[in-house]
């Protein structure tokens, strides 16, 4: 795999591919942080508020480490970020690149207490972990590097997630646990879309080959799937969670990230 490095001259199909998913990643972190930051009206104690304003934080903190290595590929990241401040709750898709799940309309249906933020961390966040982990070993060094602090912390997203959970079950008994167990699909169905659909067959994503072959993305979607529900089944267990069966992916909260046109103008 050939890789590159800070000053090295990126082939155009390369830059544009490779920048198609930085801003994904880079908006998407920063909307996601916004998002989280909405449901700091759920929290029931000073310490979940303070932990999730923590999460808050990093998560901008993740849209700052990308975009910076953006604006040194010749993109005007200051415009990301002033639509994504002025527009919170509907950035125009013309001038950033967030995912569906991101979006205020998809992610307001999913909460309605304060267990549905703890399962969001519990259930959603390990799918991150393996999701953004591959780009650890993904061929532009620069992204890798920054995606290891950041794989670091969305592991720290994960801790907070079973904190939370066991927290929720300390104060509410059985009856929580049993409330929280039903809920866990809705969740599970996002994570389990997180990775994208299948490497083969007629639902493929159309760019994922151009990702693996210039080696941005190093591992396919069933090698994730695999590490997502390992990890996810282990959290479970954890919190005292049974690990539900039969529950199909949504895919449709990530779409975006098989876009070219995106990628072809930011590289442009």
């Amino acid at each position: 795999m050939k890789t590159y490095d800070k000053d090295d001259v990126l082939p155009d199909d390369y830059k544009a591919a490779l920048l198609n998913l930085m801003s994904f990643q880079a908006d998407s972190e920063y909307a996601g942080g916004q998002r989280v930051a909405e449901n700091l009206r759920f929290a029931p104690r000073p310490e979940e508020a303070y932990r999730l304003s923590k999460k808050v934080m990093e998560e901008m903190g993740h849209a700052y480490y990308v975009w910076n290595l953006m604006q040194h590929l010749g993109v005007d990241v200051d415009a990301r970020l002033q639509e994504l401040v002025r527009n919170p709750d509907s950035p125009d898709p013309k001038k950033v690149n967030v995912i569906n799940g991101f979006r205020k309309e998809n992610w307001s249906k999913w909460f309605e207490c304060w267990e549905d933020v703890a399962l969001f961390s519990t259930v959603v966040t390990p799918a991150a972990v393996a999701f953004l982990g591959q780009y650890r070993e993904c061929s532009y060094l620069p992204w890798a590097r920054v995606n290891t602090r950041i794989h670091k912390e969305e592991h720290g997203h994960l801790a907070f997630g079973v904190w939370a959970s066991k927290r929720c079950i300390e104060f509410g008994g059985e009856q929580t646990r049993e409330f929280m167990q039903r809920r866990i699909p809705k969740f599970m169905r996002v994570g389990l879309g997180f990775y994208g659909r299948p490497s083969s067959g007629s639902g493929k994503s159309k760019m994922f080959d151009i990702y693996y072959e210039y080696g941005i993305k190093v591992k396919k979607p069933e090698e994730l799937q695999a590490e997502y529900l390992e990890l996810l089944e282990d959290r479970l267990t954890e919190v005292g969670f049974e690990m539900p069966r039969g529950v199909e992916a949504d895919y449709d909260m990530r779409v975006g990230y098989e876009a070219e046109e995106p990628a072809r103008r930011l590289a442009g």
